[in-house]
């Protein structure tokens, strides 16, 4: 019964598509390094307003525990890149929260209409 529904999922999805993930390697630019070297931003504040959606690239465990088992980190790079996205993150979460206070900022109109009150 397994390998039939094995066999229907490879002729609707293409024979690869099971082994997609074990051709990928750690430079390849289709694997999330964000995701191998701490936590992807996709993943932060999912169902907020600050959600990213999803991430347009691979997330795989067994990748991020080749990473991890890496002698030679620093080869990558992949830490800077990591630093760099999540400092636009930030920034960009940032630039939001300032909006929002600019927004909720009253008018010198609104304060003398709430100190004649």
């Amino acid at each position: 019964m397994a390998a039939e529904q094995r066999k229907l999922l490879e002729q609707l999805m293409g024979a690869g598509a099971s082994s997609r993930h074990a051709q990928l390697s750690l430079t390849d630019p289709k694997v999330c390094r964000s995701y191998l070297v701490g936590t992807c931003p996709h993943d932060l504040f999912t169902n907020t307003k600050q959600d990213l959606g999803p991430c347009p690239k691979v997330h795989s465990e067994p990748l991020k525990s080749e990473y991890e088992a890496a002698a030679d980190k620093t080869k990558y790079g992949f830490e800077y890149d990591y630093m760099r996205d999540m400092q636009k993150y930030i920034d960009e979460c940032n630039r939001r929260i300032d909006a929002a206070q600019r927004r909720l900022e009253k008018t010198p109109d609104e304060i003398r209409q709430t100190n004649d009150l």
